[in-house]
Formats: structure tokens, C-alpha cells, sequence
């Protein structure tokens, strides 16, 4: 019933916004032609009017002026005659040029209703030259009192509107009528097509538009508010409803052939599967209480089975996932183990402290302020209350303060610059995961070649909105050979042996990889002899001062 109720409100729709779609050519029609009436404000058409004698110079421009504007619009071959009437009889039209009416013409409608309600535009239904016609009439006025100085009365063909409704009714099997404001029928098709008895003249007359149902009859109207006219169509419901009886009767027919479908695949799946799902459910079961030692055996080989053999393959795969999780984990840990361990190295703090001591022998008070302050924030933001992601701002001062210690001791050899993007600073990073890198550069790039080197730390984002950050020395290089080595390790996510070196970028790498998953990482670059380059590349994601 909600189907029938739906396609059956929507052949209603249809109805009504054809009717509304005829109602609406038909105004265009009027509009178009209602143009014409602009003749009757020009100067030389209130002259005609207002003037007594002398009117022949008048009367030739308002007919120049109506040829004119049969040029400018669409549908002035429509229209049969234009005439203006002065309130004394005088007149000027296309078929009769300059004339007197008749005395008792303007005694009578329309005339005598406009004189009433100058505003009004009236039309009815006339015989032109033995044609039917329709006779638009309005009132002319002065600009300046607004008081009823002619009329202009324009005659069209009725054989337009007949053209429409035709085309209109090819769609339909219904019955249209136009009936005036007054109630008189002006158009219908079929063209001798009676009202229907059953027509609710009391509905339509107090509603501008709508639709209802009386008796076996479908009515749909609307009102002009052009012209006031209304536009009604009548069909049989059953038409109306003829895609909705037939949709109810498909739905009716397929449930009925799926009730007795489901009733024997009932007792197909009584008979042939339950079992097998028995058995599965028995199994799952087990694994829910934490045994991923069961494993189905199929015998047939039909869907069940292949459900079988997925239950076998899922439980396999959380055994291996589960595994991997434990060995990540694993990983994770070491990494981070020796992260800390090499950051509080005790090798850099006895080196730390010996330059702290060597400054003090030699009265360097304000330069012993200065790396013990440095070596004081150092190990702060090396513990941050335990937590592993800090701003990226706390990890660059980290890295300052690091090279305030190396460069008291490198003076001489070391040259740091920082080129940052300022927006950078404001987010999250995995804690201590320069100074490795940083490390790496001078220890065992810039210390092994001789003359002055130098570090460039550089951060911004990237086309893709991830963050970079590079740390680029001019120091020794790596040889291709242990490139390699290091790149494999990197692709590897295994940590090398701390006695072999160079374990802390792949931890570096390995705890970025865990922690963000892939594409984020390390990669290097180095040429022997000329420098090193190493791109670190992190999620961009907001932190929390």
C-alpha cells in the first residue's frame, strides 16, 4: 500500500504540474501580448485622445507605433486588430484607421466595468470576421490625475491558444477545459467535451491550485493570476492509477513467490546446512575463550566449506598478527632503551664535565654558565615527565643547547645554522629524534675530516603537508658500501649491534616508522668525501605548549 500510495501521489504530481505548465504558456502568451498596451501611455496616443480636432498626425503615429512593436515581439501575428477609443466615441484601429463609435458603445461592457475598475484588464471570448477570437480591454489614463482618458482594445486570435492546448492534450488522455473568471468555458479538448458532473465548482472556486478525487473522477486545477482564468483537467482515476495498481500487483505477486521460496530453502537449510554452522559456531566459540589451536575440518565443498577454510585462514593470520604485535613491541622497546641510553651517555657527560671543569681552571665563569645551563636543559627535555611526543619547538631547543656543549668543545671546527619555517615549531614530534642525527654528523662526519665544518639544520613542509627536516654536514662522507649497509638496515627496521656504529638513526627510523607507520622514516644521502644529508619526514600534527 506505501508503494501504490507513492507512484500513485506522484501521477498526481505529474498531473498538476502539466496543468501548471499549460496555465503558464497560456500566460506568457497574454504577457507577451499585454506588451501592446504600453501604446496606449505614449505622448502622442494621449494627444489623439485629449484632442478634439487635428487628431490625423496622432493617429498615424500610434498606428506607426503599433506596426513597430508587431516587429519587436513574439507573438504579434496573434494579434488580430489593436484599436484605441477616446471616452467620446473617437477611435483609431489597424482595420478601420480613424472613426467615430457608435454613441451607445461605451454604455456597455467591458467599457462600463473598466470605467468601474480602471485597473482591470478584461478579456472575452468574441467572433472576429466569422473567427473566434479573444478581446483584451484595458484602461488608458493621464500621468497626472490617473483618471480614465481611452481605452485600448486588442483582438486576438483565439486559434494560439487552441495550438497550445492541443500540443498540451497529446500527452494526455484527459479532459481540459479553461473556464474565465466568471465561470465560462473559453477553451476545452475535446473540443465539444461536456463538464463533468461530478465537478466540484465549490472546491476549485475557493482554491487557487490543488488536486482531489470525487468519485471515480481526477481533478486537478489552477488559477491564472495573469488573467484569473482556471485551468481544469479531469481524468478516471483509474487511469491515474493504472502504474500503481500494476506496481501493487507486481509487489503482490513477488512476495508470494518469495514466501514460497523462503519455504523451501527453509527446509533445503534444515536438511542440508544447519550442521555445519552448528559445528562453526561451536568453534568460534573456542577462539573467543582464547584457543587459537582450532581448526575445522571440511569435508564438502560448497559454501560452508569456504567459510570453513577462511575461519582456518583468519585464525592462522591472528596468530601472526599477534606474533608480529609482540616482536614490534619488542623492537619498540629496545629502540627506545638505547635511545635513552645513548642519550645519557656517559662517555658525553664525562666529556660534558671535563670541559666544565677545563672552563673553570681557567676562570670562564660566564662560559661555565653557560654549557652547565645548556647541559641542565639538555637532560630536562631528554626526561619530559616521561612523555614521548614533544613540540617540535622543545626538540630544536634540545638541539641547541646539545651543540652549545659540542661547540665549547669544537670551537674551532664547528659552525651550526638553523633555517627553520616558524609554523613548524608548533608541532608534535617523537622525543629525541634529532640529536641522534645530529650526533651522527659531527662525531663521525665532520670530526674525521680536517678543516672547518659545518652543520645546516633545515625544517618546513612539504607539497604533500607532511614536515621535513634535514640535518646536512660537510664532513667525511659515507662510502657506498656502508650506504648500503645503512639503507638496508633502514628498509630492514632492524637496529645494528651498538659495538658495530651507527645504530641510533635506525633506531630513530625505527621508532618514526612504529609509531606514524609508513610513508614516514629516515632517508640518506651521502657522498664520500663531500658530506651527508639526512631527511627525517613526520606527520604534520598539532601539539599542546
Amino acid at each position: 500500500m506505501k508503494s501504490y500510495n507513492i507512484v500513485a501521489e506522484k501521477s498526481y504530481s505529474l498531473a498538476q504540474i502539466q496543468v501548471a505548465q499549460l496555465r503558464s504558456e497560456f500566460d506568457d502568451v497574454l504577457q507577451d501580448i499585454k506588451r501592446f498596451t504600453e501604446v496606449g501611455k505614449k505622448d502622442s496616443t494621449v494627444q489623439f485622445l485629449i484632442d478634439k480636432h487635428n487628431t490625423a498626425e496622432e493617429s498615424k503615429s500610434i498606428l506607426g507605433m503599433i506596426k513597430l512593436y508587431r516587429e519587436s515581439y513574439q507573438y504579434s501575428e496573434s494579434i488580430m486588430n489593436i484599436k484605441i477609443i477616446s471616452l467620446d466615441g473617437k477611435a483609431v484601429s489597424e482595420d478601420r484607421g480613424v472613426h467615430q463609435l457608435d454613441g451607445q458603445a461605451l454604455t456597455k461592457p467591458p467599457y462600463t466595468k473598466l470605467l468601474d475598475q480602471p485597473t482591470n484588464t478584461l478579456i472575452e471570448p468574441i467572433y472576429k470576421n466569422s473567427n473566434p477570437a479573444l478581446s483584451m480591454t484595458s484602461t488608458i489614463t493621464s500621468d497626472n490625475s490617473n483618471e480614465v482618458i481611452g481605452f485600448i482594445n486588442i483582438v486576438i486570435k483565439a486559434s494560439i491558444f487552441k495550438n497550445i492546448l492541443s500540443e498540451a492534450s497529446l500527452k494526455t488522455s484527459s479532459t481540459i477545459q479553461i473556464e474565465s473568471e466568471s465561470g465560462n468555458i473559453l477553451f476545452s479538448h475535446p473540443q465539444f467535451a461536456k463538464t463533468s458532473p461530478n465537478l466540484e465548482r465549490k472546491q476549485i472556486e475557493e482554491n487557487h491550485s490543488g488536486y482531489f478525487t470525487h468519485g471515480a473522477t481526477f481533478f486537478v486545477f489552477e488559477t491564472s493570476e495573469l488573467t484569473g482564468w482556471k485551468f481544469i483537467r479531469y481524468t478516471p482515476l483509474l487511469d491515474i492509477t493504472k502504474e500503481a495498481n500494476e506496481i501493487r500487483s507486481l509487489i503482490v505477486l513477488t512476495v508470494g513467490s518469495v514466501l514460497i521460496f523462503t519455504i523451501a530453502l527453509y527446509f533445503f537449510i534444515t536438511s542440508r546446512l544447519i550442521l555445519p554452522i552448528r559445528i562453526l559456531k561451536e568453534k568460534m566459540k573456542q577462539v573467543s575463550q582464547g584457543d587459537l589451536n582450532v581448526q575445522l575440518v571440511n569435508k564438502g565443498t560448497d559454501e560452508i566449506a569456504d567459510l570453513g577454510e577462511n575461519f582456518n585462514s583468519m585464525i592462522m593470520k591472528i596468530k601472526a598478527l599477534l606474533t608480529k604485535s609482540v616482536n614490534e613491541q619488542k623492537q619498540l622497546k629496545i629502540a627506545e632503551l638505547r635511545t635513552m641510553q645513548a642519550q645519557i651517555n656517559p662517555h658525553f657527560l664525562y666529556n660534558s664535565l671535563e670541559t666544565i671543569i677545563w672552563m673553570a681552571e681557567a676562570k670562564k665563569s660566564q662560559q661555565v654558565i653557560e654549557i652547565t645551563k645548556a647541559l641542565s636543559h639538555f637532560f630536562r627535555i631528554s626526561l619530559s615527565k616521561g612523555k614521548d611526543l614533544i613540540l617540535l619547538e622543545d626538540e630544536i631547543d634540545h638541539i641547541r643547547n646539545y651543540l652549545i656543549i659540542q661547540k665549547m668543545r669544537y670551537q674551532d671546527i664547528l659552525d651550526v645554522t638553523f633555517h627553520l619555517n616558524e609554523d613548524i615549531l608548533h608541532y608534535e614530534i617523537i622525543k629525541l629524534t634529532l640529536q641522534p642525527i645530529v650526533e651522527n654528523a659531527i662525531y663521525h662526519g665532520i670530526k674525521n675530516k680536517r678543516g672547518k665544518g659545518f652543520v645546516r639544520i633545515k625544517g618546513d613542509f612539504t607539497p604533500e603537508g607532511f614536515i621535513s627536516i634535514d640535518v646536512i654536514d660537510n664532513g667525511i662522507g659515507i662510502k657506498e658500501d656502508k650506504l648500503k649497509d645503512i639503507r638496508f638496515q633502514l628498509s630492514q627496521g632492524v637496529p645494528f649491534e651498538k659495538d658495530q656504529g651507527g645504530f641510533g638513526m635506525v633506531n630513530v627510523h625505527n621508532r618514526i616508522l612504529l609509531h606514524y607507520g609508513e610513508p614516514f622514516g629516515i632517508t640518506i644521502n651521502s657522498w664520500y668525501g663531500s658530506g651527508t644529508r639526512v631527511s627525517i619526514i613526520i606527520p604534520a600534527e598539532r601539539g599542546i605548549k
